[in-house]
């Protein structure tokens, strides 16, 4: 089943509870932020990169008994911090796709959700949680993955290091087992959600390569391009140099290979939520069906015998 259209109806009531919430914001940031919602909603835009910040409460959720109001409620903190996290990777990335008026709106707005969203978890966890304790410690690995990314290439096998940008996803999990009494479940599933994010950061890492070739660091597809092509670290990437590795080295393959081996790890692991578990193998299924199709049109080519002369332009002979 589409995990979209099993959660629905609750899609509907959180993305329409935050948007009520986000017009209390003073105009100038409610404007913005409802832009950024409405970009996310997947049920408007048929998106599903960011999907797992809002549904995996319910994941979890049905898991563990919680009751729906609980993971309603975080689901709609995890939209708020979702969009956080999106504006202040914007700032930091200094995104040329904003106006110069809302680029300065950008920074305040982002601490405005940040409020939004410890208002909601406040609501269902006190101070004294330590829940927070939790959060604390996704932070720091989101602070090291946001330094890491400055500092060095992606690694496609790292899935701990792949998982951090996304870490702080990972609280509405601990809070819910923390809630149901389960601590001694935490780092299994700590576990088995990194291992999605992971495979989502594979995902997004293909999916965006051309437009992370001129700052290729924090790609972990274009890190494997570069070991299957023997380019050293630093040297520039082209689209044909990628072809080529898609095409004469399997490059694909290779990515959907780990998101696979990420697939059965997860398996094994029995505190993992169905959901997750479908999630992550509907991004790998998707990465072995675009190799497969890559793997068929080298095929034909062969039996048309036009490999050799397509290879020989993607090296520029």
């Amino acid at each position: 089943m589409n995990l979209d259209e099993e959660w629905r109806e609750e899609l509907e009531i959180a993305f329409a509870a935050a948007e009520d919430e986000l017009r209390t914001l003073p105009a100038e940031f409610g404007e913005l932020a409802l832009k950024l919602l409405g970009r996310s909603n997947p049920l408007l835009n048929g998106g599903r990169a960011n999907r797992i910040s809002y549904l995996l409460p319910y994941w979890v959720g049905e898991n563990v008994r919680a009751p729906i109001e609980l993971c309603r409620e975080l689901a709609i903190g995890n939209l708020f911090a979702m969009l956080h996290f999106f504006v202040l990777d914007d700032a930091i990335d200094g995104d040329a796709g904003w106006s110069s008026a809302d680029r300065r709106r950008l920074l305040p707005l982002g601490q405005l959700l940040h409020g939004l969203f410890y208002r909601k978890y406040l609501g269902r966890f006190p101070a004294s949680s330590p829940a927070w304790d939790c959060l604390g410690e996704y932070m720091k690995q989101w602070a090291a993955a946001m330094a890491r990314e400055a500092d060095s290439a992606a690694d496609p096998r790292d899935f701990r290091a792949l998982a951090g940008k996304a870490a702080p996803v990972k609280l509405c999990a601990a809070a819910l087992l923390l809630e149901a009494g389960r601590p001694d479940r935490l780092p299994a599933l700590d576990e088995a959600v990194d291992l999605t994010l992971a495979t989502l950061q594979l995902s997004d890492d293909y999916a965006d390569w051309r437009e992370d070739l001129a700052e290729p660091g924090g790609n972990a597809f274009l890190t494997l391009v570069r070991e299957l092509l023997g380019e050293p670290d630093g040297r520039g990437l082209d689209e044909k140099a990628v072809s080529r590795a898609l095409y004469h080295r399997g490059a694909l393959g290779k990515l959907a290979k780990l998101a696979e081996d990420h697939g059965a790890h997860i398996s094994s692991i029995p505190e993992c939520p169905p959901s997750l578990l479908d999630f992550q193998r509907s991004m790998a299924e998707d990465l072995r069906r675009a190799a497969d199709g890559i793997e068929d049109e080298v095929n034909r080519l062969l039996r048309g015998d036009r490999l050799s002369g397509l290879l020989a332009n993607l090296s520029g002979g």
